[in-house]
């Protein structure tokens, strides 16, 4: 069709074309949308023709980009100044193509031209070895790829080997739409590593790359964007490792031999040079920022590498076991009999909230090679440990000690007793609820059960100054025919407990075999064999429970192992770890009159295996993952920053310093600033950083992510409503997600790695909690007060100097004669730290929806 014949309203057809249509080309496999009626008189440009394309078809994709008439594709910037003639071919057809947002799907094909698949993918320029990982990941069902034994060909049809991997792009690659592989290349050499496992033959053996499905709690469809990891520092993996080179034999399960868990903002250059060194002592090994690639998601991975490693390798720095991940894997590892060899980087051995789960643990000084002295079990000081004296290098001769002690160990442990390491299909039994999933690692005879197959033991963990009030509950429950054992007969062993961690202290050495003996090591294990045994956990809760340090490891040692009932004793305030842990949904309350048959009834139905359990908590963890999910989709690719704290300034010098974050954080390009929508810190910063950008012609970046509703009257706290529904922020864009505020807080402190404080109340105190929970960093502007300045019970760590951060900078924020533009300054560059240095080791903000939380209220049940 003549451009001549275009004036006036015409009728053009729309297709949609396949990624493989070449430029200029024609194809049956064209799908015809439909038609569009346009008055190119009125019709100028590409970006008015969306509008009513969105109005006069029926089926349109939801993302798609426009094509000119050659084939060439154009972006939304283009469509501003391009004229819609460019897109009318001679046909008088629009041609439009799906869009994937800042990812791309490629076609994987055989040499021969066999398709294989596709995969998604975002950035071109990264290393091919990248995307070998993306395709293993994306791409299970496909047998030819199962055992790596293929090459990628360039687009000169060249070989590129494994090692040329690390030097070659995906562009160089890239053919068209997609890439080429030949098989065979590696002629029969693709022997799995082994994991030291012996299965037994009943268990099925997955494909290499395949991700075992333990949770469902979040699904990803074949749309979900990819995200895949720059190489985040120097030192490269070393090449595969086969069973002729590895310390550790006799095993086939495709996975890494040792999994190494760590606190990212304590100990990520830890375990990169662990790693290291114990791949050249020829173990294969899995840390999350190598094997957690695109179109895997984090849940399903570290399950799969905890589920199927040979050896379990916590690095217990301060905060170990204190974050949600470190916490769970390491009571999966517990609950799965893996060979657990902890390296210890604390003073005092062993950790204050995980001291009952390393009872019967042998750990390694992080300083082997250059000290002989050793921590010390059981410390009487009131933080319980120390940390590591803010030193963050690791001297090469003691990591090079600890990889030896580690592969001594390991081969001792294989020798000694390869059968307790087995993990079969009929240890392990993974029961779906559709939307979760508890782990039940049966123990045979060891256990004793009731009547009706599943145990029947009551286990009330109560503080020693309930003692009354204990009695009460065990006469309650054994007039039921109920087992009941409660933690106050621990005292019997040493005469009266205060409730604090014991006073017994005991040199340990990392040669020594036997952990002490101890009265309180007697204790915890005791308490252990009573936990595996019961079939329900009762926590009387009160003010002195919460002081106690015995029974904090008690609910850090129960919580997800088993099925839990928290009955509140008396009125307090409930300490951050205590309310992550436990929840604040599923309480029993002394004070209500019918709390004895609720509480009754709720430990009947969790010890009767015919009663379905409440599945209240899980279908509120999903709801949380759906949001998160949500959140991740919305925002741009960029880096996000979380701002958070106070509605009102109280600080005189806080509306300033606001303003100058805001100003010097809109220097950086790619970043976008996150709020909870609501008035003061969040509206000032964003503001700020709204106003400059619109004044460089930058994009704004400025995102408000307000609940639904709050029951609560906030309105002097943010646009509320009558109907206590929230409006839109003036500026930025608005994203509505959770249904109230407090679920909003959990809800961002997963999706955000950083977020800045300023001022705040106890609302703020309980963000910053969330966010250090989830291992991810806070920045408080001290100087202003407030829950940054360490009131409302904030956690301590948030002010502990991230590693790679520069210590004047982070002074800057303490002190009250730092003037404004100052602080603005030392923002900007501790979040440039964050972002780029070594010890900011995990992923970019949109990867953490393939990241999902666990349930708190989850178990990982000893039935």
């Amino acid at each position: 069709m003549e451009d001549e014949g275009l004036d006036g309203p015409s009728v053009f057809g729309v297709s949609l074309i396949p990624e493989t249509r070449g430029i200029g080309s024609h194809s049956q496999q064209d799908t015809v949308i439909g038609s569009v009626l346009i008055d190119l008189t009125v019709i100028k440009h590409v970006e008015d023709l969306r509008p009513i394309l969105e109005s006069q078809l029926d089926i349109l994709p939801t993302a798609y980009r426009f094509l000119t008439k050659q084939r060439w594709p154009l972006n939304l910037k283009q469509e501003q100044s391009v004229s819609i003639k460019c897109l009318i071919n001679s046909e008088g057809v629009i041609t439009i193509r799906h869009h994937y947002g800042s990812k791309r799907r490629i076609g994987v094909l055989a040499e021969d031209g066999k398709s294989l698949g596709f995969i998604f993918f975002s950035d071109m320029n990264m290393k091919v070895s990248h995307l070998r990982k993306s395709i293993n990941f994306q791409l299970t069902e496909v047998r030819e790829l199962w055992d790596n034994s293929w090459l990628f060909l360039d687009n000169n049809s060249w070989p590129v080997s494994t090692r040329q991997e690390e030097d070659v792009t995906v562009l160089q690659v890239l053919c068209s739409h997609s890439v080429r592989v030949r098989f065979g290349a590696w002629g029969n050499t693709g022997r799995q590593i082994d994991s030291g496992i012996e299965l037994k033959k009943d268990t099925p053996v997955p494909p290499p790359t395949k991700i075992q499905r333990m949770e469902t709690t979040s699904s990803l469809s074949s749309n979900d964007e990819v995200v895949c990891y720059t190489q985040p520092h120097s030192m490269s993996p070393l090449h595969s490792i086969t069973e002729a080179d590895s310390p550790l034999m006799g095993g086939s399960q495709p996975a890494k031999q040792v999994l190494i868990s760590y606190v990212r903002a304590e100990a990520s250059q830890y375990a990169l040079d662990l790693k290291s060194e114990l791949e050249r002592l020829r173990l294969s090994v899995y840390l999350d920022v190598h094997e957690i690639f695109g179109g895997s998601d984090w849940q399903d991975s570290l399950n799969y590498a905890v589920s199927n490693c040979a050896v379990f390798v916590p690095l217990v720095t301060p905060r170990y076991g204190e974050t949600q991940w470190t916490n769970r894997d390491i009571k999966l590892a517990d609950v799965l009999s893996k060979y657990i060899v902890p390296v210890s980087f604390l003073k005092f051995w062993p950790p204050r909230c995980l001291a009952i789960q390393f009872a019967t643990t042998q750990f390694i000084n992080w300083k082997l090679a250059s000290s002989t002295s050793f921590a010390s079990h059981g410390s009487n000081e009131s933080n319980g440990i120390d940390a590591v004296d803010g030193c963050y290098m690791w001297d090469r001769p003691d990591v090079v000690a600890v990889s030896k002690e580690i592969v001594k160990r390991c081969k001792r442990e294989s020798m000694k007793n390869k059968k307790n390491s087995t993990v079969s299909s009929s240890q392990v039994s993974l029961i779906s609820r559709g939307f979760s999933t508890r782990y039940t690692v049966l123990s045979g005879d060891e256990v004793d059960c009731g009547g009706d197959g599943r145990p029947s033991l009551v286990v009330i963990c109560v503080h020693p100054a309930q003692e009354a009030f204990a009695k009460d509950l065990r006469e309650i429950f054994e007039g039921e025919k109920l087992r009941v054992w409660t933690t106050l007969e621990l005292n019997q062993m040493n005469g009266h407990d205060d409730g604090n961690s014991s006073d017994d202290t005991e040199i340990l050495g990392s040669e020594q075999e036997i952990i002490g003996t101890s009265s309180q090591y007697k204790r915890e294990l005791i308490f252990q064999g009573k936990v595996d045994e019961a079939g329900v956990i009762i926590f009387v809760l009160s003010k002195a429970f919460a002081e106690s340090g015995t029974c904090k490891q008690q609910v850090f040692y129960c919580e997800q192992r088993k099925q839990v009932v928290p009955l509140n004793y008396e009125a307090f305030e409930m300490p951050g770890w205590m309310s992550l842990l436990i929840g604040t949904n599923t309480f029993e309350d002394v004070q209500r009159t019918d709390y004895k048959s609720t509480l009754l009834n709720r430990v009947q139905r969790a010890v009767n295996s015919d009663t379905m359990e409440d599945t209240t908590d899980y279908a509120k963890e999903v709801q949380i993952n759906a949001a998160v999910q949500f959140i991740c989709q919305k925002l741009p690719s960029t880096g996000c920053i979380y701002i958070a704290g106070g509605t009102k300034f109280f600080y005189s010098k806080s509306a300033a310093i606001c303003t100058c974050i805001g100003q010097s954080l809109a220097d950086l390009d790619n970043l976008s600033v996150v709020t909870g929508g609501f008035y003061g810190v969040g509206h000032t910063i964003s503001q700020s950083f709204y106003e400059s950008r619109q004044k460089r012609g930058k994009d704004s970046n400025v995102w408000h992510i307000l609940p639904v509703k709050d029951e609560q009257d906030r309105s002097a706290q943010a646009r509320q409503n009558a109907d206590k529904t929230f409006q839109h922020v003036p500026f930025g864009q608005t994203i509505y997600c959770g249904e109230s505020v407090r679920e909003r807080e959990t809800i961002v402190s997963r999706v955000f790695d950083i977020c800045i404080l300023v001022e705040g109340g106890p609302g703020a105190a309980h963000e910053a909690e969330e966010f250090t929970w989830s291992d991810h960093t806070v920045i408080p502007i001290k100087c202003t007060g407030g829950a940054a300045g360490g009131k409302f019970k904030v956690p301590e760590k948030i002010f502990e100097v991230p590693p790679e951060v520069d210590a004047t900078d982070w002074q800057c924020l303490s002190s009250k004669e730092s003037s404004p533009e100052e602080i603005g300054q030392a923002v900007k560059n501790i979040v440039l730290s964050l972002m780029k240095g070594a010890a900011h080791q995990m992923t970019c903000q949109r990867s953490f929806y393939k990241r999902p939380s666990m349930a708190r209220s989850r178990s990982l049940s000893c039935s």
